[in-house]
């Protein structure tokens, strides 16, 4: 519900530039995986995943209050950025304590089921923000205050629903966590790091698809909407992708993803045109909904059962950066060309890049 008007409240609104938004979206970003960093790595130590989950939701909660009441550009920032800490908060912990509950040969379904859940709810938001905005045009914090419901909810479950399984450890696991267990994690392990920080240079905020689709003359109201259709498609495709990577090699079928992120950007590119971003748009929901899912599993299998929580640290923490840098560039790179079409320009040269490292590692395992 927030994320779909966030952009455009900032450029209309309160007046940011396009660097402003690239780096406000790429601070918050960066933060949201540091914390995801502590969090994975605290959830090993204290063995326990839950309450980490539970206070990440909680401050949730606080921070959408804060985005209803801004006023001015540093307000977002900061009401971005805690937004982006809390949900680091959760998400390691999630996404190891998945690890805990999924058998082994059902892992990749498991985070496929998880992300198009996560999708689907981002579809359901974008379309009552739509709806919302056409009930009452412009009133951005009307919508805002009500995204603290569904928040509201999310607590609720996992404080009274949710139960995590006993923590088991291995003989070698019994000891307290410790850095130098970090050198147990496989050398394939790093080398997926390599292939996710390429990507996730590419992969900057959907902001700059939502200002590109508004600079191609789609209407305020429909941003929103042009969000679900994304969502939709990413929603739809992450089970299906994660019952075939059960099936079929992981790598190949992540190759196949990067490289559909690589023809959106070619068509935002070279095809100026309002059917042009929406095309754009569901291409890159395919390969969002391709890789999301898929990046976690493999992250999850190369990696022991006591050290999960540490191996999402690490995969977050470069994914971190990534963003970071990613987001910079992008929106340095649409101010320097005065068109959100830069941005896209080096989204198609890092996407190239992690394709290329990928195929060489499925060439020379």
């Amino acid at each position: 519900m927030v994320f779909t008007l966030l952009p455009v409240f900032l450029s209309d609104t309160l007046g940011a530039s396009r660097t402003a938004i690239g780096l406000i979206e790429g601070i918050a970003i960066f933060l949201a995986f540091a914390a995801k960093v502590g969090a994975g790595i605290l959830s090993d130590y204290w063995r326990s995943r839950k309450p980490l989950i539970l206070w990440g939701t909680f401050f949730s909660i606080l921070v959408k209050i804060l985005f209803a009441t801004a006023t001015s550009i540093p307000w977002v920032f900061i009401a971005r950025s805690l937004d982006r800490f809390s949900k680091g908060i959760r998400s390691a912990p999630t996404d190891a304590l998945i690890a805990d509950l999924s058998p082994q040969n059902h892992q990749g379904r498991s985070y496929g089921l998880r992300y198009s859940l996560y999708t689907l709810g981002a579809v359901i938001g974008g379309s009552l923000a739509a709806f919302i905005m056409w009930l009452a045009p412009h009133n951005y914090r009307l919508v805002f205050w009500l995204s603290t419901f569904p928040t509201c909810l999310a607590f609720i479950i996992i404080w009274r629903v949710v139960k995590a399984p006993p923590f088991l450890l291995s003989a070698k696991a019994v000891q307290k966590w410790h850095w130098h267990q970090a050198y147990e994690l496989p050398t394939v392990f790093w080398q997926l790091l390599g292939v996710s920080f390429l990507l996730m240079l590419a992969r900057f905020s959907e902001s700059f698809l939502t200002l590109r689709a508004k600079d191609m003359g789609w209407s305020l109201a429909s941003l929103p909407l042009l969000m679900v259709v994304y969502d939709l498609v990413n929603a739809g495709v992450a089970l299906p992708i994660g019952k075939l990577a059960d099936h079929y090699n992981r790598k190949t079928i992540l190759l196949a993803g990067i490289i559909t992120l690589i023809l959106a950007n070619l068509i935002i590119i070279s095809w100026y045109s309002q059917w042009a971003i929406f095309l754009a748009m569901l291409i890159a929901g395919l390969h969002m909904g391709m890789t999301q899912g898929l990046i976690a599993t493999l992250v999850a299998e190369n990696t022991l059962p006591h050290l999960r929580g540490t191996a999402f640290a690490f995969y977050y923490l470069t994914s971190g950066l990534a963003v970071l840098i990613g987001n910079f560039v992008a929106g340095f790179l649409s101010d320097y060309c005065d068109d959100t079409i830069g941005a896209f320009a080096g989204g198609l040269v890092f996407s190239s890049l992690a394709a290329l490292y990928l195929l060489k590692l499925i060439k020379n395992p």
